[in-house]
């Protein structure tokens, strides 16, 4: 799954090239719980931010539910991400 992550980091930063400055994503497991780590900065303000995704571990019983799980947590990272460059943008027009 790993490489699945992977993937999918290396698109979306891909996607936002112009907006991120930088983007990380890590994976570590506690408790029961899978969490995804992510860090990200912005061109337009070099703000580092950053949160964590937790899910438990047992969701996803096999591979498809797995990257179904992956793949919901990078549509909340997106719009994390779409959050912030909206954020920035109204800084930067007032």
């Amino acid at each position: 799954m790993k490489d699945y992550v992977d993937r999918l980091s290396a698109e979306l930063t891909e996607r936002y090239l112009i907006y991120l400055e930088t983007f990380m994503v890590d994976l570590w497991s506690d408790d029961g719980m899978i969490e995804f780590r992510v860090g990200y900065s912005l061109r337009a303000d070099h703000l580092l931010r950053s949160f964590t995704v937790k899910v438990e571990a047992s969701a996803g019983t096999n591979d498809v539910e797995r990257r179904a799980i992956i793949a919901a947590v990078f549509v909340e990272i997106e719009d994390r991400i779409d959050d912030a460059i909206a954020e920035v943008g109204r800084i930067v027009t007032n």
